[in-house]
């Protein structure tokens, strides 16, 4: 009996095995990294509504802070006999609405422009989950174990064919020199 024969196709098994272990797990590790890049892109677009919300208080507060100076100074002009109308009062006034608006312009821009950040990152691990869940749809354990183990398969046989077409003839009862032995088919 010779079990010489039986080795490429152990080979091949073996290495289909490998393959297809080897694919299962590239496989497994691209849908891994699609579901954090999807969360990333959730937390994202969650800090950038924050951001956002964030922004509309704080215009808020300095429209709020800037209507209370108004109103302080009105009062105080007005206690010393001033025309709030007219004139340096007047224009103190108008400064005062300008800077508050100037202000809340510019906290509303900062928080846009925070939120476009986290937005675009959003935006980034967004693609980044579309190509890794890409990935793991091409991956085929199946394939990559049939191909690996075809292609050992082939290698053997080439081997033997080679060995044979040199005489050395190993399925034959002559082991040696192929896979070692005395050279009996016993071995």
């Amino acid at each position: 009996m010779c079990y010489a024969a039986a080795i490429p196709y152990v080979m091949a098994a073996i290495s289909a095995y490998g393959a297809y272990q080897q694919a299962s797990s590239q496989r497994a590790q691209a849908g891994y990294q699609a579901k954090v890049a999807e969360n990333n892109a959730t937390i994202a677009e969650m800090q950038a509504q924050d951001a956002k919300a964030r922004g509309d208080k704080a215009s808020f507060d300095v429209r709020r802070k800037y209507a209370a100076l108004m109103g302080t100074q009105r009062a105080s002009m007005a206690a010393r006999g001033l025309d709030i109308t007219d004139g340096s009062a007047n224009a103190i006034l108008q400064d005062t609405a300008y800077f508050g608006a100037y202000d809340e312009a510019t906290t509303r821009s900062n928080a846009a422009r925070e939120a476009w950040g986290y937005r675009v990152r959003a935006a980034g691990s967004q693609s980044d989950a579309a190509a890794y869940g890409a990935t793991a749809d091409a991956i085929n354990p199946l394939m990559s174990g049939g191909l690996a183990g075809a292609g050992t398969w082939f290698s053997s046989a080439q081997s033997v064919d080679q060995k044979w077409y040199r005489g050395e003839k190993p399925y034959a009862g002559n082991m040696t020199g192929f896979y070692g032995g005395n050279g009996t088919s016993g071995d």
